[in-house]
């Protein structure tokens, strides 16, 4: 069985919760963030990866799972993508943000080669 990765919990009031995880086709056909990486003030439920990401790049990262070498890239790419929802940026304000969120695009690339022979390596 292919290694699982948290995606999601549930904290419920009367007891445990649950935990939702998935394997890396699921992570790459559903386009999920694994939890580890989901920013402090996420609530827990399932976060996808925006669409200015890829989808072919989404099918690359996926079997990294919680590669650390994904967290920063993962973490810049979220809040650059919130940035261009702002709406109190002006024009400028805003192209600026589209700018910050295709370059962070491009740093989470560059970490998905570098965890692939990371991976590569550890088999």
């Amino acid at each position: 069985m292919p290694p699982l990765v948290v995606v999601a919990v549930h904290h419920a009031g009367s007891g445990g919760g649950w935990t939702h995880r998935a394997c890396a086709s699921c992570l790459a056909r559903e386009r999920l963030i694994p939890l580890a990486f989901h920013p402090l003030r996420h609530d827990g439920t399932r976060l996808p990866y925006p669409e200015i990401v890829p989808g072919e790049l989404v099918a690359t990262l996926a079997p990294l799972g919680e590669s650390p070498v994904l967290a920063a890239p993962i973490g810049r790419l979220l809040a650059a993508v919130a940035r261009t929802r702002d709406r109190t940026l002006d024009a400028d304000q805003r192209h600026a943000a589209h700018d910050e969120a295709r370059a962070a695009v491009a740093r989470l690339r560059e970490a998905a080669r570098q965890g692939s022979g990371t991976v590569g390596e550890t088999r």
